[in-house]
């Protein structure tokens, strides 16, 4: 047995528990979800935050890491996507720092440093507001799912010190990162019922709620976004979509650079943006 035929064992397994318990094979197949099986800190992570001041806010007794690079200008908050953590901004660091922004960034509840075994984007957008509120960003860098949870954060939340939002190969419609976990392990049509279900009970909304081109029509200030036309994990038709809606945001597209945009074209996007907020 191969690592490849792991999914669609536990998919199985979850197939049998919803044919006796409903309820309580729901319950599994959203935590593993919401559960991210990477992304906590390693060595090689601390060795890339040793030099930042760390700060570490509490949400309801529950830790979120946060770090800082100091400088005179802008506040900046950096905001890592799925099974990731601040290390991932490594690259990215000496590029603002050479333009002397205030750069913070957090870990994701169940990511990094933070407390917590979930992550879900509302978690994330709960932990935001407390880092909004106690470390006053005034422009928020995110990646992936982190994207999403600002793109939702500013349009659910009050957070009038947020001046502008660069969001960077974000998933517009949840419902089809779902489609994609629910392809991988295999689930029956009577797991997907039930866990559609359990979704809507705990979250009190559907799946089809959690979309970001819907949610920036709310959003009244100037972002960015950019999109790989490569991007396997969340298309390149997400991207376009969330430009569509979005009033006064500029829309980039890269090419080959996949998901993670690691790359000296968005870092120079990111800065030329930076220096219009």
């Amino acid at each position: 047995m191969t690592s490849a035929h792991i999914p669609k064992l536990v998919g199985r397994f979850i197939n049998l528990i919803v044919r006796v318990s409903p309820k309580l094979g729901a319950r599994m197949a959203l935590n593993l979800f919401r559960y991210p099986q990477s992304g906590k800190i390693k060595e090689r992570h601390a060795e890339l935050l040793k030099d930042a001041e760390k700060r570490t806010l509490y949400l309801n007794k529950r830790k979120i890491q946060t770090y800082r690079w100091p400088g005179e200008g802008k506040r900046v908050l950096l905001m890592h996507g799925w099974q990731s953590n601040s290390a991932r901004w490594a690259p990215l660091l000496p590029k603002l720092q050479d333009k002397a922004y205030d750069i913070i960034s957090m870990d994701a509840p169940g990511h990094g440093a933070s407390g917590g075994r979930f992550f879900d984007a509302y978690q994330y957008a709960l932990a935001l507001d407390e880092v909004v509120k106690q470390l006053k960003p005034e422009v928020i860098v995110a990646h992936s799912v982190g994207g999403l949870t600002a793109l939702y954060y500013k349009s659910h939340f009050e957070s009038s010190g947020i001046q502008k939002i660069i969001s960077l190969g974000a998933p517009d419609r949840l419902i089809d990162l779902t489609a994609v976990f629910i392809k991988l392990l295999g689930f029956s049509g009577q797991t997907i019922k039930a866990y559609n279900e359990e979704f809507t009970k705990f979250f009190e909304k559907d799946q089809d709620y959690y979309n970001a081109a819907d949610f920036v029509k709310k959003i009244d200030i100037p972002g960015a976004v950019v999109h790989d036309r490569n991007d396997k994990l969340n298309l390149y038709r997400d991207g376009v979509n969330i430009a569509e809606n979005w009033k006064g945001a500029s829309f980039y597209t890269t090419t080959r650079l996949g998901h993670s945009l690691q790359s000296e074209e968005v870092y120079e996007i990111i800065v030329n943006e930076l220096e219009k907020a």
